[in-house]
């Protein structure tokens, strides 16, 4: 354990804040070594009992992590110190410190509600504020309350408003490790990234001005996302100071020995370009600066439409100063934001929070069907927005795991065991029924991460790609056989890039398929040997999308209503362009070239027949009866929808004669009607009428 570290300036206050108290919250600066030092202190200096758990928000980080303090005791990864994450899972009986990713501990929560064997959970980098993190920790604070209060509670960050969380976690000890290992001096673009220049341009200029300025050190690049990074490379790698310098990426999506070149030591210089994934936890040894682009991909929820956005935004100042403090951990440093001061100052202190801008439906699913109550009464340290609990309820309800009581079905127990999102736990429960568990399970793997399908391919690997047979009808069909490609070839990285295939997604997609079937096979659902009909495999995903469910405007353009008052466009991509009904699986409202467009992606063609076999009940007719500017007179409209969505209008030359008179009367007095004989004389005669009454 090093001894430089910050941190070791809390090994005192830590041992004695463990004899007043089980709550602790912890803010140490970024590069401190609170993630890997913490948990052996808690280990060497005897302060827990049983195992350490220690939730991260990202796998990556787990991993790496673990590895990291494993290497550091010099001991086995998997036997003292282990982790684990979705498919992936290295630990032993002998595991006293693991790290976790936030959704496996509260499955594992919900299956073990006293935590048995566990005698710590590490809260860190709290101040993202994960949906699951503020889940588990009211759930570990409401244990610790009724049956252990043995069990320790740590949250900790870099920029954590210890004030407010302390206030909640009533009877906690905050601690405080002030100070970089080494200084970082922060400078700022003069007047900003000019208006409509890419991202990468200047980020390549200052990472040419440090090469220039700077005899040594490695460089880290922060980007929104996977795309800008491989323009930024590009970009970089053109430049003459470059030469001879390793330039490596860094994000979630890419393959573990991928990850680990790019942390990995090495004696020589190179520069990595990151998303967010470096910007806590993950260190990567021998940075000396950071080109800053204040820029990330935020993921949120529109309670209001019950759609997902995903929009690039500027950073918090929290996550700006996270990122600086990268540049600090192995010597003295500098950080370049490619952003004015005057724009830093008028930045948000913090990121909202999850549980404000994502979906709910799955973690008020797990709520209720784990017997830890309603979202209304749960005890959040931050409570969701009401709109966005009333979506999800709504969403709950059109997927039958809720009656429009709010009570939890049989169908929403049996939806509750998939850890998925419940239109997927829907679509499986319906697939047992019509005997396509195998390949609903594999559409349902899919979703679990990025597209397979690769974008702007040349026509070489397109034409290869649309000669990999398929049935028709859905976009995820034609997903389906290009995963069952992927499979056959072994995931091979060049095989499935020649295909358009992103190995590492199919691979995925793949293990997710697999723990379904497994969890399938466990609730007793039939999984099926022989390929099933499409129909079928159509009909599962019509029944979880069913509040997806879309119009085509007209047969001339992608333009759809959607149920819910919803409107959107079909992407032009789609397989599916000449059906009338269809299912989304995606529907994202996207920001491109400064308009805002809602899309609707990973679409199914539906027949009206299954709306009127599967859900028979919301069908309704309603009667409205209008003025028609165009043909000057009062028409009925009559409509005939499926909950709100509207399938067909007629319009009739039947209205009631009071209604009918009263529109007249109304278009009239405010002058969009005139009669034929209503002339200046009769205006004057209601003027002389009115002033004598």
């Amino acid at each position: 354990m090093s001894s430089t570290l910050p941190i070791e300036a809390l090994r005192a206050p830590l041992v004695e804040a463990c004899e007043k108290t089980r709550r602790i919250i912890l803010r140490a600066p970024t590069g401190s070594g609170k993630s890997t030092q913490i948990p052996q202190m808690l280990l060497d200096l005897n302060l827990v009992q049983g195992q350490i758990i220690i939730l991260q928000p990202r796998r990556i980080a787990a991993r790496l992590l673990a590895a990291r303090i494993a290497a550091e005791r010099g001991v086995r990864l998997g036997g003292e110190v282990g982790y684990q994450i979705r498919f992936d899972r290295v630990e032993s009986a002998e595991t006293r410190i693991k790290f976790v990713t936030e959704a496996l501990l509260l499955r594992q929560m919900a299956s073990d509600p006293h935590l048995k064997g566990v005698g710590a959970v590490i809260f860190d980098e709290f101040h993202e504020r994960n949906l699951h993190a503020d889940v588990a920790i009211a759930l570990a604070r409401k244990l610790q309350e009724k049956q252990r209060p043995d069990l320790l509670l740590i949250a900790m960050s870099a920029t954590l408003d210890t004030a407010s969380l302390a206030q909640w976690l009533e009877g906690s000890v905050t601690l405080a490790a002030d100070g970089r290992a080494y200084p970082v001096a922060t400078e700022y673009l003069p007047g900003g990234r000019a208006a409509g220049r890419p991202i990468w341009e200047p980020a390549a200029e200052q990472v040419r001005r440090v090469l220039q300025e700077e005899d040594e050190g490695d460089i880290l690049v922060f980007m929104p996302g996977a795309y800008e990074i491989t323009r930024t490379l590009s970009a970089i790698k053109a430049l003459p100071e470059a030469r001879g310098i390793e330039c490596l990426p860094l994000h979630g999506e890419l393959p573990p020995e991928e990850q680990d070149r790019a942390v990995r030591p090495g004696a020589d210089r190179k520069i990595v370009v990151s998303t967010n994934v470096a910007e806590t936890s993950v260190t990567i040894p021998g940075i000396r600066a950071v080109i800053d682009s204040g820029l990330a991909r935020i993921a949120r929820f529109d309670p209001l439409r019950g759609i997902d956005t995903l929009f690039v935004e500027p950073i918090s100042q929290a996550s700006a100063e996270q990122r600086a403090g990268r540049a600090g951990r192995t010597g003295p440093g500098r950080c370049i934001r490619l952003w004015s001061k005057t724009d830093h100052e008028a930045r948000p202190a913090r990121e909202v929070s999850e549980i404000r801008r994502v979906d709910l439906c799955e973690t008020l699913l797990l709520l209720r069907a784990s017997g830890w109550g309603d979202a209304g009464d749960f005890p959040w340290f931050e409570a969701p927005d009401p709109r966005s609990l009333d979506r999800a309820r709504l969403t709950l309800i059109d997927l039958g795991a809720w009656t429009p009581e709010g009570q939890l079905t049989d169908m929403g127990r049996r939806m509750a065991v998939f850890p998925s999102h419940p239109r997927h736990a829907r679509m499986l429960l319906a697939a047992g029924e019509y005997g396509c568990v195998t390949e609903v399970a594999a559409i349902a793997g899919l979703a679990q991460g990025r597209d397979i399908v690769l974008r702007k391919v040349d026509a070489a690997t397109e034409s290869a790609r649309d000669a990999v047979g398929c049935e028709p009808g859905s976009d995820l069909l034609q997903r389906l056989a290009l995963l069952y490609r992927a499979t056959d070839m072994r995931f091979d990285a060049n095989a499935c890039d020649a295909l358009g295939v992103h190995a590492q997604g199919a691979l995925q997609a793949d293990r997710a398929a697999r723990q379904f079937l497994r969890i399938a096979q466990a609730q007793g659902l039939t999984i099926n040997e022989t390929p099933a009909q499409p129909e079928t495999i159509r009909k599962c995903l019509f029944i979880g999308l069913s509040d997806r469910l879309a119009v085509r405007l007209d047969a001339g353009t992608l333009r759809c209503a959607v149920v819910h008052g919803r409107r959107g466009e079909l992407r032009s991509e789609t397989v599916v362009r000449d059906a009338r009904l269809l299912v989304a699986a995606e529907m994202e409202e996207v920001q491109v070239r400064g308009e805002v467009t809602l899309y609707l992606s990973l679409v199914t063609a539906i027949e009206e027949s299954w709306l009127h076999e599967l859900f028979p009940k919301d069908f309704s007719e309603v009667a409205t009866v209008r003025y028609d500017p165009t043909q000057r007179r009062v028409v009925t409209r009559l409509e005939r929808r499926f909950r709100d969505l509207a399938l067909a209008t007629v319009e009739r030359d039947d209205a009631p004669s009071d209604a009918a008179s009263r529109l007249l009367a109304n278009e009239v007095i405010a002058g969009r009607l005139e009669l034929e004989r209503w002339d200046s004389q009769v205006d004057a005669w209601i003027r002389r009428v009115n002033f004598a009454a």
